[in-house]
């Protein structure tokens, strides 16, 4: 038990002090090695919240032309294609392979999936409607360049949706959760994918991301106005909206 407590601390200042390029280069394989597991991975340690937690956070988007940021295998992109024309954007190839199955399976023809950095798109300014992200803005190396990349993309008026992991603020409910988050979910994660980094890096970089007050002055930074944010399931997760005003 001590050696998982160490570790885990471990993985917390590493999900903190990485440098960019190590951390883009680590989650990039890190993603690329448990891609075939990771929507089973997902769906079985959330107990299927995933899925509402995904339609919520598509529900608060606009309609229009929509670009889901670290789509990975496109369950977002999934969901908003409904009613709207969706990018699917990603810069790990191998989830973003995931996702065209998908979509020819479901014969969903307004998607289309693109390997892109979510710190430098490669889209002119106001192209999208509306921007989403899912349990990708903890993973990228500078969150605030990404953010002010996704208020550039969008036109003014437009919205941005991000959709991450939290720590609940109960205290007797944060107790058992950190129980699960830190014991039970890499156990599981670890016999399921094979691999014993990813489901020790995942809570680790939970723990390690910004508090919702600090995250909303992040958004705020990056020129998105009117933020608000949404607790899902007691504070797992989180659901930020913001208006771009646009650069």
């Amino acid at each position: 038990m001590l050696s998982q407590q160490l570790f885990f601390g471990i993985g917390i200042t590493i999900a903190r002090n990485m440098i960019h390029s190590q951390k883009k280069e680590y989650v990039r394989n890190m993603f690329a090695g448990i891609s075939k597991k990771y929507d089973l991975l997902n769906h079985l340690l959330s107990l299927e919240k995933d899925k509402s937690w995904r339609r919520f956070a598509v529900s608060k988007l606009p309609s229009g032309y929509i670009i889901d940021v670290c789509s990975g295998t496109g369950d977002v992109a999934i969901e908003a294609a409904k009613k709207n024309r969706v990018i699917a954007s990603d810069f790990c190839y191998e989830m973003l392979q995931l996702c065209r199955p998908k979509l020819e399976e479901k014969n969903i023809q307004n998607v289309s999936c693109i390997q892109n950095d979510a710190e430098n798109l490669s889209f002119k300014d106001g192209t999208f409607d509306g921007a989403i992200v899912a349990f990708g803005i903890r993973n990228v190396s500078d969150i605030k360049k990404a953010l002010s990349e996704m208020n550039r993309v969008v036109r003014t008026g437009g919205r941005v949706v991000i959709l991450e992991f939290s720590l609940p603020e109960n205290k007797i409910f944060r107790s058992v959760y950190y129980f699960y988050f830190k014991t039970i979910l890499p156990f599981v994660g670890t016999i399921i994918s094979k691999k014993n980094g990813p489901y020790d890096y995942l809570p680790a970089s939970v723990m390690a991301f910004p508090k919702r007050s600090e995250f909303v002055g992040l958004m705020k930074d990056a020129g998105i106005s009117h933020v608000e944010y949404f607790d899902l399931s007691f504070g797992i997760v989180t659901v930020y909206i913001g208006d771009c005003v646009g650069r």
